[in-house]
């Protein structure tokens, strides 16, 4: 009888755990159930006001738009002149225009469009300042008679030019490998984007028949360019000593590098459809190969495109003592100035720094693909860079670097496309800006 008992409580304490078992299971059945009625409910709540959201914004533009062109027809054109970069900063071609005409006395009033609360750079103090995208900027845009750009910025605003103002583009690449959206994308709003942009700019600065060209079938067509070169590379041809240590020193500083120290840049560009890390690099050998070949004390600096400044602060939080981030440093161009060699994917800017003879290298990351989804003018065979496809091979062709190759590379390089740069760019295109400032 006790025996039975206990073989009774037995297959209870199974089928215990048994009802136990299922109920488990059937509570994360439910509760997967749930999750997923809850993700979709989620999704379909953003999706509405994803939709909601676009309904309403094309009417409110459409009131801005009319207001922006209502106030521009009322605000008289005056003899000044605006300043407009992508980045928001001081920098690129828009920044060694207005400091030449600094150096030359310019009278009229220069205004600078910030993106910041409060201007960070070392701007000079004959520019005035105005927020981007505020009731000020769109005044100080309608009475501007000259507004120097870098990028589509007036036209992607639909900013009211009108036919006593002058839109000079000078564009912020040049001898770029890889094509320009407006050479790729070929969309509904890329064609009303180019056709804003045949309609409002009144010049084109370029640096090249082949870029000349480029513009042309990018976004311009028929609007009349001048060869006059890059303002932004002057500096790579600078001489002036005590200019050179000025940079010099604010660039170390920055890096809290002593001033001997040899800088190898890396700036990647920016890609369309990838929305994650950059592919790191072996940068332990890249440093031993550099000082095996070059001599001295290197350090390997970073430098990711605007667009991914926030994402740098996560991804270049971990480096090595002899790695450095300067993402947020603003200005390329001082950064290319202090820089002993370089090495870029497919960016434009190692077009403008080989300029300066200084050797320069590619890598190949996800070639291929991005062959398929932006595309190259030419061969990237054709360019003066060895190129390599790992940090392995990157640090072989640092070791095999041939000096005298690479100078004779660059210059049947720059000749085949027609560069004219000379380190005069600035002076040029300020004669350029006294001709419309007299119309």
């Amino acid at each position: 009888m006790i025996r039975k008992a206990f073989q009774i409580m037995g297959h209870m304490m199974v089928e215990g755990k048994l009802f136990q078992s299922l109920f488990l299971m059937l509570c994360r059945f439910v509760t997967g159930i749930l999750r997923v009625i809850y993700n979709v409910i989620i999704k379909v709540i953003r999706i509405v006001f994803r939709i909601l959201a676009k309904i309403f914004w094309y009417p409110d533009q459409a009131l801005a738009i009319l207001a922006r062109r209502m106030m521009a027809k009322r605000t008289p054109v005056k003899d000044q002149i605006m300043f407009l970069t992508f980045q928001g900063d001081y920098t690129c071609n828009p920044k060694y225009i207005a400091e030449q005409l600094i150096r030359e006395g310019c009278s009229y009033r220069m205004i600078w469009d910030v993106k910041t609360a409060i201007p960070t750079s070392d701007y000079p103090l004959e520019l005035n300042f105005v927020k981007h995208n505020t009731y000020e900027f769109y005044k100080e845009l309608a009475a501007s008679k000259v507004i120097i750009e870098n990028t589509n910025i007036v036209e992607r605003l639909y900013a009211y030019k009108k036919k006593d103002q002058y839109l000079i583009q000078t564009w912020h690449g040049s001898l770029g490998i890889k094509r320009l959206d407006g050479d790729v994308v070929m969309g509904f709003s890329w064609k009303r984007l180019a056709k804003r942009c045949q309609k409002n700019v009144d010049l084109l600065l370029s640096n090249s028949d082949f870029e000349t060209e480029v513009f042309r079938t990018a976004y311009w067509g028929d609007v009349p360019s001048v060869m006059v070169g890059h303002a932004r590379n002057d500096i790579l041809f600078c001489r002036d000593e005590k200019e050179i240590a000025r940079v010099r020193k604010k660039v170390f500083k920055y890096l809290q590098l002593p001033q001997d120290t040899k800088l190898f840049l890396y700036a990647p560009t920016h890609r369309d459809d990838v929305d994650e890390n950059y592919e790191a690099l072996n940068y332990r050998i890249i440093k031993e190969a550099l000082e095996e070949r070059f001599g001295g004390t290197w350090q390997i600096v970073i430098r990711l495109h605007n667009r991914l400044k926030k994402e740098s602060q996560m991804w270049l939080n971990n480096l090595p003592t002899y790695v450095s981030d300067a993402t947020f440093y603003e200005d390329m161009q001082e950064l290319l100035l202090c820089t002993d060699a370089g090495l870029t994917d497919y960016s434009s800017w190692i077009f403008d720094y080989v300029l300066s003879g200084k050797p320069a290298f590619i890598i190949e990351l996800g070639l291929e693909d991005y062959e398929n989804s932006r595309g190259f003018y030419y061969p990237i065979e054709t360019t003066p860079f060895p190129i390599a496809k790992n940090s392995k091979e990157l640090a072989k062709r640092i070791k095999e670097f041939d000096a005298e190759k690479y100078a004779k590379d660059k210059e049947t390089f720059l000749k085949a496309r027609g560069c004219m740069e000379d380190g005069h760019a600035a002076e040029r295109i300020s004669k350029e800006i006294a001709k419309l400032m007299e119309k």
